[in-house]
Order: C-alpha cells, then sequence, then structure tokens
C-alpha cells in the first residue's frame, strides 16, 4: 500500500463508475427538461451530486497514490494514509445512496465518514509531507 498502488487502481475504478452513472444521469434528464430545470427533484441531484463528487474523490485517490510513493515516512504512516483516502469514497457514496433511496438518511453516516476520512487522510499526508527533507529525495 506504500508505492500508491491501490489507490491509483481504486481511483481509475471510481473515475469509471462515477462516468458511467454520469452517462445515465444525462440520458435521463429529458423528462425533466419539458417540465422546466426547476423542477428536477430531490432524489435526482443527490444523485448527480454522488456523481460529481465520486469524479472528483476518484482524482483525489488517483493523485494520493502518485505522491505516497514519494514521502520519507514510516510504511505505517503510509498505509494508514491509503486506507483513509480511499474510505474518504464514503462521501459519494453516502450521497448517491441517498439519491437512489428517494432521500433516506441513513445514508448520511457514510457522506460523514468519508467528509472525516478525507480529512484525516490529508492530515496524514500533510505529516508525510513535512517528515520529507528534500521533495523528489527518494
Amino acid at each position: 500500500m506504500g508505492n500508491g498502488r491501490f489507490n491509483i487502481y481504486l481511483g481509475l475504478v471510481v473515475v469509471i463508475a462515477a462516468a458511467v452513472g454520469g452517462f445515465a444521469l444525462g440520458k435521463s434528464l429529458d423528462p425533466y427538461f419539458a417540465q422546466g430545470y426547476a423542477q428536477i427533484p430531490y432524489w435526482r441531484y443527490l444523485t448527480k451530486a454522488g456523481h460529481t463528487h465520486g469524479m472528483t474523490f476518484g482524482l483525489i485517490n488517483i493523485l494520493f497514490g502518485l505522491l505516497i510513493s514519494h514521502l520519507t515516512c514510516s510504511e505505517r504512516l503510509k498505509r494508514n494514509a491509503a486506507v483513509m483516502t480511499a474510505t474518504a469514497l464514503f462521501l459519494p457514496l453516502g450521497t448517491c445512496l441517498r439519491g437512489l433511496t428517494q432521500g433516506a438518511t441513513f445514508t448520511v453516516v457514510f457522506a460523514a465518514i468519508g467528509g472525516f476520512s478525507l480529512i484525516g487522510a490529508c492530515v496524514l499526508l500533510m505529516r508525510g509531507l513535512s517528515r520529507t527533507e528534500k521533495w523528489g529525495s527518494n
């Protein structure tokens, strides 16, 4: 996990899944435009937010995977940061699930776990960067 391959592959899979979801959302959008854009239901907004956050968080995982191998910190810190970055994907998953379940609130827990994991991953990455003497020294 310390070399970043796990996060790169996971990020690529998430970007592909989010792209397929975006195509499905776009393909089924026409009936809502006939009624007016303001008539798009809440569940569809949440699903769209899950799609856009999925793309972004997938790219965050790819970027993290590319950066982590250049840090000079312990393998434990790298592993924990990699797991937290992967767990951050719960945020778009929870948002998308909330849309698909017509606004069920039990999915808010997934989104909260993902948000806190992203913050934790950023803190661990900053900690690893602070321990790296010169960028690219590896």
